[in-house]
């Protein structure tokens, strides 16, 4: 996979996704394996290059995402202040993802703060995506349900 032709990366100067490149290694794991846990520290940043893989949210209640295209963004945990997942990472099958180190990642962003802006705000819109389709799932719920009153967000 090419890191630039991914959302995230799009744009970058060649000489910063150079750096970038470095501090990924490629990684592929059998059905079932889990890559990370809820709480555990968050130390990489993924991209799925093939398979399926399984994020579950659990609290009161279990929250799963399906990630199956290519280039998509998981663990962005690592890239937040808490340094900790807040979902559990499932391979549903074989999967190859390309890992990045965050703290690599973060001395990069410290040298070139614009790619870190840049890259962080499009990382909060694959937050803001699966936030999204949280909500759509859980109106839908509540509509299967029953429920009358639609509940308040924000």
């Amino acid at each position: 996979m090419i890191l630039t032709e991914i959302d995230l990366f799009k744009g970058t100067d060649y000489a910063v996704m150079e750096k970038i490149t470095d501090t990924c290694t490629e990684e592929i794991f059998a059905k079932d394996t889990v890559i990370f846990k809820s709480g555990e520290a968050a130390s990489y940043l993924y991209i799925l290059e093939e398979g399926n893989i399984k994020l579950v949210i659990e609290k009161e209640a279990s929250f799963t995402f399906n990630l199956t295209e290519h280039g998509t963004v998981f663990g962005w945990s690592s890239m937040a202040e808490s340094g900790l997942y807040t979902s559990s990472a499932v391979c549903e099958t074989d999967s190859k993802v390309i890992k990045l180190d965050s703290k690599e990642l973060d001395e990069i962003f410290r040298q070139y703060p614009e790619v870190g802006v840049t890259t962080l705000r499009r990382l909060m819109d694959v937050f803001s995506d699966r936030l999204l389709s949280a909500y759509q799932a859980h109106l839908h719920l509540l509509a299967i349900q029953g429920s009358q009153k639609p509940p308040s967000y924000g």
